[in-house]
């Protein structure tokens, strides 16, 4: 937003203040101040008017000048097309150094321009510093201020100026005109705006004889209409000045009037030619009228319409090119809900002109009259023009934003102890209004209509703080009220991420798919589904068609695409939630290994494959000391199995497949994946596990005393029935409380024709005492003890 002292004093006075003082204060309260910089003309270039044109001699293009310069008439040769007789000019008189030149820096000094003397130069706008306002030299006007022949152009009120250029952020709509700057500084310096427009040349006939505004429905925006006739108009010198440096200056006179009233006050304005609105239906005694409907278009915004579409309220404001120097127009003062048009966009590929709706989406003023007025002013002053008079308002009525507080509450916010009558008195400067309640601990705030960003106490605490000045405020250090976070949920985080790195440091790799999957996917592995009144009624994809009730689906899938791209040694696992046929969610960790567990790399001349065993032992590793029981030997296996999503056992291999406990708990399933399922998945030998978590109730590895004395190894072979699984002689001989046994574990199994339906198991015990060195007899008493009690429990007997 760039703007002058100039085009503020409309609005303000702000004579006496220091210009960077104001810059620092506008800075202070939220408007930026990106760059200030105050508009330098060249010494000795004055003001001059032009007395007589006459053609060059020798030089179609060229024009010989008599310019009256105050003290003297001077002859200048000027090549500018637009250069007539009775125009005041900026003439650079001899000596005056001009910047800007085509060819640089010059120096302005008598020369002979084919044999005819010049003493001087008329200068354009970029000659001298300004932005580009036309194709020629500069046309002074009243709007530039007093015009006296031989005054230097720089002291003149339109030049003897300063340009601010201002960030405003997206929530300050109300500040991209040139009213809302001055709103802003007269808050800060508590100064009187002046609103007062009176206008004149305004004409009896009345606005009705010539236009109708209909309305088909009740609508959102507000209008207002006005009717002019334009005799004959020009571009104002201050009007070209200001549209060039925001890089809006158009060559169409109307459209610029427009752009500058929109600019000056914030309200949005548009125009129609009064002859492209008639009705050939309406006539009165003194012809045709003009009639425009509005109503909803297509995308549900407000619209002008006459025998077709002429514009859309706050979006587009259809032909711009009016280019005509009689005319009689019907001006428009337009203000839409910039939530409405946001969402309209959003929702819609409507077309728009991106300055106008940075303007509407962020909020523009919705006091219409003043934009209207302030336009048809200017029009009068600078141009031939006349208003008829009247108006024709289409107004909503509108709830006030009310917002009810106490002093004590925006104290809090702010964070300092400020007066009542302090704090009311900013918010009335800011154009709020106070409304005591019967409990005179609160009182209603009333926010202006133009400030579109105003909804809640913390709003109201922030523009108290800003106009009375974040830097008065004295800097305290911050209370650090941080409360306990250590609760079940964190605990719960990061015993779950623990667990990954164990399975990421075992080479594993961490997977993450969607909860949805397929159900004839899951049906055809034997897997649960959803109960059919619970699932999804409107699925992303066909094959995404229900809640997962396990992890492995997808895992398998995963398995499958790295074998297709090639990898041979793939290791994933997945911990995610899945659901019970009652669409109960859970936490389950799932894991698949294929292919190698160790490529061939020197000194390992052979990959090894995974195995059930090794597979075991990271399961072992990871989920910390689990037990492993064959699915077949468990009483209950079918109620485990529906517990842990499978409805058979299809997926699993006969002969490789366990319950996974841990503290005599069951947890999950581990297995080899059934011969035929990886026949009709492509798959490698696979081996799958699935746990159902419960992190939360993971805590602290509690460290026990352990022995400082060695421990002893001895190791038995022992024929056993071959159907008697090792997990029930553990657990056996665990439950007996053996002193000093430790541990035990097998080491190897033999089976030969000869041994029947026995087979000859080696075990290792590890024994070790807490309070000294065993000695020979007492290991012998403690193998003497574990050989009794399995030739009692199992009938087993050492082998010799």
């Amino acid at each position: 937003m760039i703007f002058t002292k100039y085009l503020l004093s409309h609005f303000i006075d702000i004579s006496h203040l220091d210009m960077e003082e104001v810059c620092v204060k506008l800075s202070s309260i939220g408007l930026e101040v990106e760059s200030s910089n105050r508009i330098c003309i060249p010494s000795k270039v004055v003001v001059g008017k032009v007395i007589s044109k006459t053609l060059h001699p020798d030089a179609d293009k060229l024009s010989v000048c008599q310019v009256d310069v105050g003290d003297e008439v001077l002859q200048i040769v000027c090549g500018a097309k637009n250069v007539q007789t009775e125009q005041y000019v900026a003439v650079a008189l001899e000596g005056a150094l001009i910047p800007h030149t085509k060819s640089g820096e010059l120096l302005i000094q008598k020369t002979n321009l084919r044999g005819v003397e010049s003493c001087g130069m008329l200068c354009s706008s970029q000659e001298l510093g300004l932005p580009a306002i036309n194709d020629g030299i500069m046309i002074l006007d009243q709007t530039a201020g007093r015009l006296e022949l031989g005054k230097e152009v720089g002291q003149l009120p339109l030049f003897d100026d300063y340009i601010i250029d201002v960030a405003v952020t997206p929530n300050r709509g109300d500040c991209l005109s040139v009213l809302g700057i001055a709103r802003e500084l007269a808050t800060c310096y508590d100064l009187r705006l002046k609103l007062e427009i009176d206008m004149d040349n305004v004409i009896t006939l009345g606005l009705g004889r010539v236009l109708q505004i209909l309305t088909d429905e009740k609508i959102d925006a507000y209008l207002l209409y006005r009717v002019i006739e334009v005799k004959q108009a020009h571009i104002p010198l201050d009007v070209a000045l200001i549209l060039a440096y925001n890089g809006r200056l158009n060559k169409d006179i109307i459209h610029n009037f427009l752009e500058y009233g929109t600019y000056m006050t914030g309200v949005i304005l548009n125009a129609y030619r009064l002859r492209d609105c008639e009705s050939k239906d309406l006539v009165l005694d003194n012809g045709l009228v003009a009639q425009l409907r509005i109503k909803k278009d297509e995308n549900g915004l407000e619209a002008v319409f006459s025998d077709k579409k002429l514009s859309v309220i706050g979006v587009y404001h259809g032909d711009k090119d009016f280019a005509t120097k009689s005319e009689i127009f019907i001006i428009e003062a337009s203000y839409a809900n910039p939530n409405i048009i946001a969402e309209a966009l959003y929702e819609h590929r409507i077309e728009n002109d991106p300055q106008l709706v940075y303007r509407t989406s962020r909020g523009s003023n919705p006091d219409l009259e003043q934009g209207i007025d302030f336009l048809c002013k200017k029009m009068v002053d600078t141009a031939d023009v006349l208003v008829y008079s009247g108006t024709h308002s289409i107004m909503q009525r509108s709830e006030e934003v009310s917002i009810k507080t106490t002093f004590r509450a925006i104290n809090q916010i702010i964070g300092i102890q400020l007066d009542r009558q302090e704090i009311a008195s900013i918010l009335k400067r800011l154009n709020f209004k106070l409304d005591v309640t019967c409990d005179e601990n609160f009182f209603m705030i009333s926010v202006p209509h133009y400030r579109h960003d105003i909804h809640s106490i913390q709003d109201i605490a922030e523009e108290v703080l800003r106009i009375y000045g974040i830097d008065n405020i004295s800097s305290q250090p911050l209370e650090s009220a941080e409360g306990n976070r250590l609760d079940e949920v964190y605990f719960t985080y990061k015993n779950t991420r623990k667990l990954a790195q164990r399975f990421i440091t075992h080479r594993f790799s961490e997977c993450i798919h969607y909860v949805f999957t397929s159900k004839s996917k899951l049906q055809a592995l034997g897997l649960q589904t959803l109960d059919e009144n619970l699932d999804l009624l409107n699925p992303i994809t066909n094959e995404l068609d229900t809640l997962r009730t396990s992890l492995l689906p997808s895992l398998l899938d995963s398995i499958k695409r790295n074998e297709n791209l090639g990898f041979k040694n793939i290791a994933l696992f997945e911990i995610g939630s899945t659901y019970t046929p009652k669409r109960e969610e859970k936490t389950q960790l799932a894991m698949v290994a294929s292919g190698y567990i160790q490529d061939e790399c020197y000194p390992y001349i052979k990959s090894a494959k995974w195995d059930f065993f090794a597979f075991a032992n990271v399961c072992n590793a990871c989920l910390g000391d689990v037990s492993l029981k064959n699915i077949s030997d468990e009483d209950n296996a079918n109620v485990l199995l529906e517990q842990f999503g499978f409805s058979d056992t299809r997926l699993l291999h006969p002969y490789q497949s366990a319950f996974v406990y841990q503290k005599n708990q069951p947890i999950g399933i581990i297995a080899k994946l059934h011969p035929q399922i990886a026949i009709d998945l492509d798959l490698q030998e696979t081996f799958i596990c699935e746990v159902i978590l419960d992190m939360s109730r993971i805590s602290l590895a509690q460290a026990n005393e352990f022995s400082k004395f060695q421990k002893s190894y001895r190791d038995l072979t022992i024929l056993i029935d071959r159907h008697i699984p090792f997990y029930k002689v553990r657990e056996t001989l665990t439950q007996e409380s053996i002193q000093y046994l430790k541990n035990i574990y097998p080491i190897d199994v033999y089976y030969d024709k000869a041994l029947g339906e026995q087979i000859a198991l080696s075990v290792r015990m590890v024994l070790q005492s807490d309070k000294h060195t065993l000695q020979e007899s007492e290991l012998n008493a403690v193998v003497q003890n574990v050989l009794e009690i399995l030739q009692d429990r199992f009938g087993a007997k050492l082998r010799v």
